[in-house]
């Protein structure tokens, strides 16, 4: 009797083990399931966000070339039309008053340099001059810089000043 006894508990036990081992694959099977979908949904993602990447970059594109049409036009009609040299200056004059207007109307913006002090986020040194002006200012712009939208695209190259010494 005893013996039945141990036997029924063995088995109990290794039905309830049997029953928790299917349970432990069940939730493991779910699991897994579940870190597939995760991974689809993330690769779904990605590839919407990368079309949208793309579609943001084909209209700013497009909105930027729609501007320059003009000027290319403008340039065109300059070449074409050229018949002595103060003419074809006003001309090409004209076309360049254009192409800053359309960059300004992008948000392109001229960064202002001369007389101010010197900021190393929108200038560039490429020379120094002793000066009678304040240290660290900008008494020369060698070649302009832009920023569109407050993001410098490119730093001015400039002269500063520094230390008159007598």
């Amino acid at each position: 009797m005893k013996k039945e006894k141990t036997t029924e508990k063995k088995q109990k036990m290794e039905t309830d083990k049997q029953s928790e081992l299917e349970k432990i694959e069940q939730a493991l099977k779910e699991e897994k399931e579940r870190n597939l979908r995760l991974q689809a949904e993330f690769a779904n993602f990605k590839k919407r966000s990368e079309e949208n990447q793309a579609k943001i970059y084909e209209v700013a594109s497009s909105d930027i070339f729609t501007k320059l049409i003009d000027v290319f036009d403008d340039f065109e009609l300059a070449l074409k039309n050229c018949t002595d040299l103060e003419t074809f200056k006003k001309g090409i004059e004209l076309v360049y008053a254009k192409l800053i207007n359309s960059g300004e109307t992008l948000g392109l913006e001229k960064i202002q340099s001369l007389d101010k002090q010197f900021n190393p986020h929108e200038h560039e040194a490429l020379l120094t001059e002793k000066s009678n002006k304040a240290e660290q200012t900008i008494i020369e712009e060698l070649q302009p810089g832009y920023k569109l939208k407050n993001k410098v695209l490119r730093t001015a190259k400039v002269k500063v000043a520094t230390k008159w010494e007598k």
